[in-house]
Order: structure tokens, then C-alpha cells, then sequence
């Protein structure tokens, strides 16, 4: 028997009555194959949706964070040390300016070297007496103050003197000598002749801008009366301030004087810082005439001379 043979007749009688739907298989397949594409159009626009929300969504953000950018101010960034240094010092404190930091305009008068005095005195006292010593000077040449001060323990004397040098600074560094200056530490006293005993009487010295400064502690013309001095010789314009103190009264034209009290208002060392500044000069802002003129206003002013 051929086995072979046998099996290809029955397959061939199992399937030759069979009627399959083909028709309904083509149609069921198109219908399948059209939910598909049905399917997979739905998914992608939903997926395109989802990423046009996302963008609009986005895009809102971003327009929100630029117009907020655009109205309100930038933070500044944080500070480094790099930019610590470079930042700008802090503004100063709402006290009155130094007259050397504003603009020199104007020609330097008595009242306002009384006014840069007031400025630098301590709390307390008062100026009861004021004269203009070098009234027949030009005030570009020579000018000055002499202020009768209160501070409750016994009236004092101010003498203020500014005026130009007639002798030239010596160069080099040269001390000046009896031959260049009539103020030197040979014309007067070793000490004052009365108590209580004070420091050296005389000493000089160079300051850091080249000025050659004299400081003295001597009788001011009369026994006992002490006397603070402080002479500044300045090399560039050859101008020369004097600025005595004195422990009692005194004249402008020197010819008298009474003992009120110990020593003089103001300690020595600071007496000469007040010397030493330089708002001492004969330019100075128009704004310190103007308070100068005030404040000396209120000063009973004396003739000069006066006994």
C-alpha cells in the first residue's frame, strides 16, 4: 500500500465539498483594517494635541516670565569680593563738607576765619569781644581776627593772622634760620616765667606737605600770662600763619594784658591741628564768607586799638 498515496486522497475528499465565505473574509478584513487606521488617526491626534497644549502652555509661561522681566527691575547679582571693591564708598554723613572739598571762589575774610575757628573749638564757649586788626590791608595781603572767648572759666584771647611772606622759603631742605624768617625759636624765652610749668617752650619742625611749622609756649607780654603759638610757613605760596591763645586779655596792638586764668582755652596739641588744616587758605567757597558774615554779626565788634 502507498501510504502517501492514501493520505493526499483523503485530504483531497476532506475539502472538496467545503464552501468557505470568501466574499464575507474579504469584507470583514477591509472593515478590520479600516478600524485601524481609524485607531492609529485618533492616537496621533490626540499625541499632537497633547504636544500643541504642552506648547501653547509653554509658550504662555515664557510671554508671562518676559513681560515680568520687562516691568519689574533687575535683581543685582550677588556681591563678590571683586565686586565689594568696586562698589562705591558710603556717602558721608550729613555733617557740613570741609571748606577744602568745595570750590575755592571767593577771597578769604576776618569773619570767616572767625567762623573756621567756631568750627573747631569745644562745646561751651562763646566769642564776646571781636577786632579786625589789619583793617588798612588788603585782604589778599594780610588779614586776621582778634576774639575775646568765654568758656566759663575766665576770658581768653584769640589772635588769627594770615599774610604774605616777604622772604623767600629756603630750598633744599634747609631749615629756615634768623636770616629768612623774623619768627624763629632764638627770638624768645627758653620758658614762660610763670606757672604752672609748661613744655618746651620752642620747637620746629618740618610738616608732610614741606611747610615749615614753629610751636611756641611763652609769656604773652606779661608776667604769668601764658600763651600758645603755633607759625606756619608754607613753602608753595610763601603764605605765614600765626595763631596765638592767650590765658587772659590782651589788646590787638599788644600793649596790655590781664592775667583771667591758668592756661589758655584750648589744649596745645589741639590748638596746633587747628593751625595745621587746610582750610587755611586765602581762596576759600563762598559759602564760608556768607556763614563767616553771620556768625560774626552777632559779635560785639571793638575798635582797634583798644586799652
Amino acid at each position: 500500500m502507498d501510504f502517501d498515496q492514501d493520505l493526499a486522497d483523503v485530504l483531497a475528499t476532506s475539502v472538496k465539498n467545503l464552501d468557505p465565505p470568501v466574499a464575507l473574509i474579504v469584507a470583514e478584513s477591509a472593515r478590520l483594517g479600516r478600524r485601524h487606521q481609524r485607531a492609529r488617526r485618533l492616537r496621533a491626534l490626540r499625541v499632537g494635541g497633547t504636544s500643541l497644549a504642552v506648547t501653547a502652555v509653554l509658550g504662555a509661561a515664557l510671554a508671562t516670565s518676559q513681560l515680568r522681566d520687562r516691568s519689574a527691575p533687575v535683581p543685582p547679582p550677588p556681591a563678590g569680593p571683586a565686586a565689594t571693591a568696586a562698589s562705591p564708598t558710603a556717602s558721608p554723613s550729613p555733617s557740613e563738607p570741609s571748606p577744602s572739598a568745595l570750590s575755592a571762589d571767593a577771597q578769604l575774610t576776618p569773619d570767616a576765619m572767625v567762623k573756621l575757628l567756631s568750627d573747631r573749638l569745644p562745646a561751651g564757649g562763646s566769642f564776646v569781644k571781636y577786632q579786625q586788626p589789619y583793617a588798612d590791608h588788603p585782604l589778599s595781603e594780610a588779614l586776621g581776627a582778634y576774639l575775646r572767648y568765654d568758656d566759663g572759666r575766665g576770658t581768653a584771647t584769640f589772635e588769627l593772622a594770615m599774610y604774605r611772606g616777604v622772604h623767600p622759603f629756603p630750598g633744599g631742605d634747609r631749615a629756615p634760620g634768623v636770616q629768612d624768617t623774623p619768627f624763629n625759636c632764638d627770638s624768645i624765652p627758653l620758658r614762660p616765667s610763670g606757672p604752672p610749668p609748661g613744655p618746651i617752650s620752642c620747637r620746629t619742625r618740618f610738616l608732610a606737605d614741606g611747610s615749615w611749622e614753629m610751636v611756641s609756649v611763652t609769656d604773652g607780654g606779661e608776667p604769668s600770662l601764658y600763651r600758645y603759638e603755633v607759625t606756619i610757613w608754607r613753602p608753595d605760596s610763601g603764605d605765614i600763619l600765626r595763631f596765638a591763645e592767650y590765658a587772659g586779655t590782651i589788646d590787638a596792638s599788644k600793649h596790655e594784658g590781664t592775667v583771667t586764668r591758668a592756661e589758655p582755652p584750648v589744649p596745645l596739641a589741639q590748638w596746633q591741628a587747628i593751625a595745621e588744616s587746610p582750610d587755611w587758605q586765602f581762596r576759600v567757597p563762598r559759602t564760608l564768607v556768607d556763614e563767616g558774615a553771620r556768625l560774626a554779626s552777632g559779635i560785639p565788634h571793638a575798635p582797634f586799638p583798644e586799652g
